[in-house]
């Protein structure tokens, strides 16, 4: 049976965007797959500067990381990170998303000012936030001192480099998810939200019953994107604490880092990644099915 013309085209015309795609698709994940697979065979065998030999461990390199005290940190310290990040993330984004869809004058100019800090690098963000924070000279402590209260040592406590190290990381990865939220936003018909406010609905109700549910799928790949964002932090950290003040910043991205490059053991910072990477696909798929993406 013989194909029709009006079905050739429509099948053409269904296959070229994929074909146009296709080169890229396959340059990214090679490389992305490449390094996967390398980094899994990695894991499983005992690779490191220190000895020549490379033998093949199976599992024991992940048995040596979750029976590591410093790896169990670092993982406690990633979950409080990301939990932190995630949580005050998607608050301000929302608010700001929120408020760019109210503005009508200057509207693209206000959103070229949102994407300011995810067009900063992440060395430099650190290093402002460092100057900002640290000891007594940074603008943080001046600012307080000049209202009569008293000074903190923000980067040489615990809690409070914790605390200073999720604020610059909301700033350097919220305005992306900002930009997903409005377009949610943007996306909504006007007669909804007017129809609601005729029927006697105020904003909270507006807001819980009509934008948030409409707009849920844009809320979760926010929400994928700050804990992907997250979970893999690294250029914020280490110029900002270095993992400090003992190692109570020391995420498993650093903690990678200090595996590969400081200690050169190559195996057991695979497996971190192994590790890493599983977080990040079971956060993703909790976000999935949670908000229908």
């Amino acid at each position: 049976m013989e194909i029709s013309r009006k079905t050739k085209a429509k099948i053409k015309n269904t296959l070229i965007p994929y074909l146009l795609i296709l080169p890229a698709i396959l340059f990214v994940g090679g490389i992305l797959g490449y390094a996967v697979f390398s980094g899994i065979f990695t894991s499983l065998f005992r690779v490191s500067a220190l000895y020549i030999e490379e033998p093949f461990v199976g599992l024991q390199n992940y048995i040596d990381l979750f029976t590591d005290p410093v790896f169990q940190n670092a993982l406690i310290r990633s979950l409080i990170f990301v939990l932190g990040s995630v949580v005050l993330g998607i608050l301000i984004s929302m608010t700001f998303a929120l408020s760019l869809y109210k503005i009508t004058k200057l509207r693209n100019v206000f959103k070229g000012l949102t994407l300011i800090p995810y067009l900063v690098s992440g060395i430099a963000a650190a290093i402002m936030w460092r100057f900002m924070f640290i000891g007594d000279g940074g603008f943080v402590n001046l600012f307080i001192e000049s209202l009569g209260f008293d000074t903190f040592t923000w980067l040489a406590h615990p809690a409070r480099a914790m605390f200073v190290v999720i604020l610059a990381n909301v700033w350097f990865i919220s305005p992306f998810a900002i930009l997903i939220l409005l377009a949610g936003l943007q996306s909504l018909d006007p007669n909804l939200i007017e129809a609601a406010r005729v029927d006697g609905a105020n904003k909270i109700t507006i807001f819980f019953k009509i934008i948030l549910p409409l707009i849920a799928p844009m809320v979760g790949i926010s929400l994928i994107w700050l804990s992907f964002a997250t979970f893999n932090m690294f250029d914020i950290i280490l110029p900002l604490t270095g993992g400090g003040p003992g190692r109570a910043t020391e995420v498993l991205a650093v903690f990678m880092y200090d595996l590969a490059f400081e200690q050169l053991n190559y195996s057991l910072a695979s497996a971190v990644m192994v590790v890493l990477m599983s977080l990040n696909m079971l956060v993703s798929i909790i976000y999935l099915k949670l908000f229908e993406v």
